[in-house]
């Protein structure tokens, strides 16, 4: 049954980053029909990112009222309609209401997958949540790189948007099948009979939050305008939208590496130090000399970014004890980590626009990395009890 579980979640996975993504490589595009400022148009990728923190709040909610396998299905049709209607936009008001909704799908289907693995694989919880993070950077490799050349060929930037609704309606039918074969009568649905709160007093909580929330700050600020950068800066040979998948390609690879090198201690504060190293090291070429090696600079990055991600995913299913809570340490750390995160697109827009140049807005994220690094240290390590009463992740 691994298998198949793997392969819904790649599924599921694939669906939930395209509808971000897509927009980096047109957004030059987007921000001259709708006469968008730098930081008008960086709201694309802030809003979602502000979603997927606000709308994690309401998916334990959702799951008890619904059925944890239903909630994720209607979360994905809601992003399905909301990809659609974006690429049908015809005012500023109704791209940014389309990008709100689809940030909701987003929120609501990714907040339950950690309560789900903890539930039917809590011995391989490292494993599955790297395969689910390898697949979100899959999918947002293939918006990446397929973006741009199909809004080129279709002559329009709505098109490079609009096609990824397809994932969506494949994650449906993934999921559905998925649930049929996992909800049989031995394994309960997932859901909690009584809620659980929230970890606000927590320091190992709010660490990993912090930790979390600053790699995806520096994801989705590079995720929104490594393209733009690369297109008006010329530091790369290579076409932008190949660049910016270049990037998200390198983070898969690190999204798979870590949950499979770091699956077999839950103690993993040496992989922590060493993604926030590989981070610090890319960002700092690209800040301090972009012309340099640029692609191996981005790849430095990607590969520190990909591996935070799978161990900030993981984190929240070594330090609890049930399905249940689980799904309240990720609900917490998306909901601190993604307010976190969506600051990224848009200071970095702000600074762009204030600065008129990119090595102020790359210092800013040098900055954020330093601090990511730094909050390792509030992280308490588990002790030898408390490992052995959590489910060891291999």
């Amino acid at each position: 049954m691994t298998a198949t579980a793997i392969i819904g979640l790649l599924i599921l996975s694939f669906a939930l980053r395209p509808a971000i993504i897509s927009i980096g490589p047109v957004l030059l595009a987007i921000q001259g029909e709708f006469k968008l400022s730098f930081a008008q148009a960086s709201l694309l990728t802030t809003i979602p990112d502000l979603c997927m923190g606000v709308f994690a709040l309401i998916a334990p909610w959702v799951a008890n009222r619904l059925g944890g396998d239903r909630a994720v299905v209607v979360a994905l049709l809601v992003l399905c309609v909301a990809i659609i209607l974006r690429a049908f936009s015809v005012s500023t008001y109704s791209l940014l209401t389309t990008t709100v909704l689809s940030g909701i799908g987003i929120a609501v289907a990714g907040s339950l997958v950690g309560g789900w693995v903890k539930m039917h694989f809590p011995h391989k919880a490292s494993l599955l949540m790297g395969v689910y993070a390898t697949g979100l950077s899959v999918g947002s490799t293939a918006a990446a790189i397929f973006s741009g050349p199909i809004a080129e060929y279709t002559g329009s930037w709505r098109a490079g948007v609009g096609v990824w609704a397809v994932l969506c309606i494949s994650a449906v039918i993934s999921w559905l099948v998925l649930g049929k074969l996992f909800n049989h009568p031995s394994t309960p649905p997932l859901r909690a009979p009584k809620p659980v709160r929230l970890p606000w007093k927590n320091l190992n909580a709010w660490a990993i939050a912090t930790y979390f929330g600053c790699s995806q700050f520096l994801t989705y600020a590079l995720l929104a305008w490594i393209a733009p950068l690369a297109a008006q800066t010329n530091i790369a040979e290579i076409n932008p939208g190949l660049l910016l998948g270049f990037y998200t390609l390198i983070s898969a690879v690190a999204n798979m590496l870590m949950g499979v090198v770091a699956g077999g201690s839950l103690n993993k504060h040496k992989w922590l130090a060493l993604a926030a190293l590989m981070t610090i090291l890319g960002v700092t070429g690209l800040a301090l000399a972009p012309q340099v090696a640029p692609t191996v600079f981005i790849g430095m990055a990607g590969l520190g970014l990909g591996a935070a991600f799978t161990l900030g995913m993981t984190l929240p299913i070594d330090q609890t004890s049930s399905p249940a809570e689980a799904n309240a340490w990720t609900v917490f750390t998306l909901f601190i980590g993604y307010l976190v995160a969506a600051l990224g697109p848009l200071c970095f827009g702000i600074l762009r626009d204030y600065s008129g140049a990119y090595s102020e807005p790359l210092c800013l994220l040098l900055g954020v990395a330093i601090v990511m690094l730094c909050s390792i240290s509030l992280l308490q390590p588990l002790t030898v009890a408390e490992e052995q009463t959590q489910p060891v992740c291999d």
